[in-house]
């Protein structure tokens, strides 16, 4: 299965982007959509998808956007949120997953049997390339590519 991870897109979605999610099985998006018709431009991917609310998320189309999501997907525990720094002390406990965005960074590290991935950003790396990842799991695990633009 590919997923698609994104985040910090702040209204933008470039075509280069939407032809490699569109291909996908779903869509993760780890906060700051930034716009309605960045929204719009997700769900017209018509690619399941799971949605948090960033910091800069504030028009009528983040009314319903949480702030985090726990879920699975393709068996795998996942936990998503915006800013890390707001992670819940305790996670639920079979998490294997975190997803999160905020600092424009892209970040993959693991930490006591989980994995952290921040995919950056597509709108601005803030000194780090844009990027997106896309991950593909198989037999409950998974591999994250990083993919520049």
């Amino acid at each position: 299965m590919k997923i698609g991870v994104i985040s910090d897109t702040h209204g933008s979605l470039p075509d280069k982007v939407k032809d490699r999610l569109e291909s996908c099985d779903f869509l993760i998006h780890a906060g700051d959509v930034g716009s309605e018709e960045c929204y719009r431009a997700i769900i017209d991917l018509h690619v399941p998808s799971y949605l948090v609310k960033g910091n800069c998320d504030w028009g009528n189309y983040a009314t319903f956007m949480p702030e985090n999501l726990s879920f699975h997907i393709d068996g795998i525990p996942c936990y998503l949120i915006h800013d890390q720094n707001k992670l819940p002390i305790l996670l639920p406990e079979e998490t294997k997953l975190v997803i999160f965005g905020h600092t424009h960074h892209y970040t993959l590290f693991e930490r006591q049997g989980r994995t952290y991935l921040n995919p950056g950003s597509i709108s601005d790396g803030r000194g780090d390339a844009k990027s997106f990842v896309i991950l593909e799991t198989e037999a409950g695990g998974f591999q994250a590519k990083r993919f520049t633009l």
